[in-house]
């Protein structure tokens, strides 16, 4: 791109001015991509206003329009970055809700039987998933004795994944149950 001279005489400016915007807008940018306090928001903010003050000239005869127009540009800056970062941090705390780690903790519907030894299927979060009984180290004695099975229509929590089945154990208690001969 090429300036002509006249553009060059109708904008007065400096070179510094413009490195200063350049400056303030990177660090806005570097705001978003790393976790922080806001600094470099601060930082940008101050660039850009330097940046703005030192392009158009600080003795300017318009010089109020400009902090006027600059100030509320600085203030809706300043309230969307750190609007922007509240909700990033606050996503960041928020349990999470999708993929395997979504998975745990779902309450599901036996569809087919679910043994120690055999796989049955059950319908968890709107999809039908191949399950397997997941048995606590303390149970596994008991388990030897005698075969559970989690029976149709029982709802089971989802305590993992494992070899692309869902583990479950039995969300109520065996009497309460909806057992569907």
């Amino acid at each position: 791109m090429i300036l002509s001279s006249y553009a060059l005489e109708l904008l007065p400016g400096s070179w510094f001015g413009v490195a200063l915007l350049l400056l303030g807008s990177m660090l806005l940018v570097v705001d978003l991509q790393v976790t922080n306090h806001g600094l470099p928001t601060v930082g940008g903010l101050v660039a850009l206003v330097l940046g703005v003050l030192m392009l158009f000239g600080i003795l300017a005869p318009y010089l109020w329009v400009l902090l006027v127009a600059l100030a509320a540009v600085v203030i809706l800056l300043g309230v969307l970055f750190v609007g922007a970062l509240s909700e990033v941090r606050a996503a960041k705390e928020r349990p999470v809700t999708t993929g395997i780690e979504g998975m745990i903790g779902e309450v599901g519907v036996v569809k087919e039987p679910i043994g120690s030894s055999s796989p049955g299927w059950v319908f968890v979060h709107g999809e039908w998933w191949r399950a397997i009984r997941a048995i606590a180290p303390e149970d596994d004695v008991y388990q030897q004795a005698c075969e559970q099975v989690i029976g149709i229509g029982r709802r089971v929590l989802v305590v993992g994944l494992q070899d692309g089945k869902v583990a479950v154990v039995p969300f109520e208690p065996a009497g309460l149950g909806h057992s569907k001969s």
